[in-house]
């Protein structure tokens, strides 16, 4: 079985990839759930959770006391 990305519209399947062989072969055609991403909430949400506030706090307190520094985002 090999997945291949497709756009769906007014009715059709556009292939955005050439298929593995000439076919004619059965497919399975599968649509994404419509629900919300839980993700969604948490992400967009503008005041960060209470447990990160304090992993914050805990981090700046220990760069201050020099027992850590901060991330250098350039390494990741």
């Amino acid at each position: 079985m090999k997945a291949i990305k497709a756009i769906y519209q007014n009715g059709r399947v556009t292939l955005s990839e050439k298929p593995p062989e000439p076919g004619p072969f059965e497919v399975l055609v599968v649509f994404p759930e419509t629900a919300d991403d839980p993700w969604d909430s948490i992400l967009n949400d503008p005041t960060p959770r209470p447990a990160f506030v304090e992993f914050a706090k805990k981090c700046l307190a220990d760069i201050a006391k020099g027992k850590a520094k901060p991330l250098d985002l350039d390494q990741l």
